[in-house]
């Protein structure tokens, strides 16, 4: 009855102190950017800890970076094929003229950060019970074990110079990990599957967070490494997402409806010049600004809000069905093919008669993934492919008369590239 009791209240005390960690899971917080990170994943995947139900930890990377204010994260990761994705309708004229979208406007990354996760496995088949130390009545309360310990490490390379500039690893023991503080909400939360619902998975990613708190330390303190982003890439990133619809000038406009002010700055708590009736001509002068457009008329000239005006309708350009150029002769088709480099493996791609690929492929590394892109008329070829690993870029051209496809492939974030060729089938 007494070794009952001395367990019960040990249990407790270590509950207690699980709840406490939980809450002082700190992430090490920065008071200026050091620069901007991309989060990259291992070539080999994350096959190895999946039977643990853990999957790839770059998204718990990515809360714990965003919560320090230490960088701005670029995508590199899977998402990066759905860019290149939606850059390839642009650049085919598939996306509507004021989308913005074009050369020049993505962020360059300053560091690459690349995790990597070992575990040892345990003797007994998992760690629970009473077994005294660090874990001891906390392992049973929190769960078996299926590993005894965790070996995590990140990795943080200088793009410029390609030279490693931190690292920093360590074995994590504890199962008490939590975001609880983080302020986010419960969606984002959901997002990390097992590394906040199970004791394995809290257990690698408290090793984490340790190794993040200690690069941003060792990066924070080298002031030759900090990294402010480029005037020119932060002006065009932030017109890509602040772009207006343009005002085409000489147009002629009305109001929509009656009593619609017309403003001496582009604001609404700015001056009024005068106010409309549905019948004023107003003839805009192309220059738009905060979602008003610059008006002139007989007597006055100002801002106005765009909602409240439209072309003149006599004189509006019927809406035309978007023209789809056609790839050149033995372009489309269905191909198969090879590639090789710092991954092998194989592909099949379908080509429209407008240009759009479709496909999959195999890799001999991570396994299969799916491909989407863009063939030109000229048989110039971009595709994305997204799989286990991550992103990669394949650029290359078919050659309508042969019905050969060739060209050279890259990973959208790791390192490692090669080349691939194929046929028409």
């Amino acid at each position: 009855m007494k070794r009952q009791m001395l367990v019960l209240v040990a249990g407790l005390m270590l509950a207690a102190a699980a709840a406490r960690a939980e809450s002082d899971s700190k992430v090490e917080t920065c008071a200026k950017k050091l620069g901007t990170i991309a989060v990259v994943e291992p070539q080999q995947g994350w096959h190895h800890i999946s039977s643990y139900g853990l999957g790839s930890p770059a998204a718990l990377l990515r809360l714990m970076i965003q919560k320090s204010g230490c960088f701005d994260v670029v995508e590199r990761g899977q998402a990066m094929a759905n860019i290149q994705q939606e850059r390839a309708l642009a650049a085919g004229g598939d996306l509507r003229a004021e989308s913005n979208v074009g050369k020049g406007q993505m962020q360059a990354a300053d560091f690459v950060m690349t995790p990597n996760v070992q575990v040892g496995s345990s003797n007994t088949g998992g760690i629970g019970g009473f077994l005294g130390g660090k874990l001891g009545v906390l392992g049973a309360i929190a769960g078996s074990l299926k590993f005894k310990e965790a070996s995590t490490s990140l990795m943080v390379a200088d793009v410029r110079s390609s030279i490693q500039v931190a690292a920093a690893e360590g074995k994590a023991s504890k199962t008490d990990f939590g975001i609880g503080g983080w302020g986010f909400g419960g969606g984002v939360v959901g997002g990390l599957g097992g590394y906040t619902s199970t004791p394995e998975g809290k257990m690698v990613a408290a090793g984490f967070l340790d190794n993040y708190n200690k690069i941003v330390l060792e990066i924070r303190d080298k002031e030759q490494l900090i990294r402010t982003s480029s005037a020119s890439s932060d002006v065009n990133a932030a017109g890509s997402t602040k772009a207006e619809a343009p005002q085409p000038a000489g147009q002629v406009l009305h109001a929509k409806i009656a009593n619609v002010k017309v403003y001496a700055e582009a604001s609404r708590e700015s001056k009024v010049v005068a106010t409309l009736s549905k019948n004023d001509d107003l003839v805009a002068s192309g220059e738009v600004k905060n979602g008003f457009a610059f008006v002139d008329a007989a007597n006055f000239s100002g801002w106005v809000q765009r909602t409240l005006v439209g072309a003149e309708q006599q004189t509006a350009a019927a809406p035309q069905p978007p023209v789809v150029q056609p790839v050149g002769t033995g372009i489309a088709g269905q191909f198969s093919g090879n590639f090789g480099g710092a991954d092998q493996g194989s592909f099949q791609v379908s080509v429209s008669a407008n240009g759009l690929v479709r496909g999959q492929g195999v890799s001999n590394a991570t396994g299969a993934f799916s491909i989407v892109g863009r063939v030109d008329p000229s048989g110039q070829l971009n595709l994305a492919a997204t799989g286990n690993a991550g992103a990669a870029i394949f650029s290359g051209r078919i050659d309508g008369a042969s019905g050969a496809l060739s060209g050279t492939w890259r990973f959208g974030g790791a390192p490692g590239s090669g080349t691939f060729s194929g046929q028409r089938m």
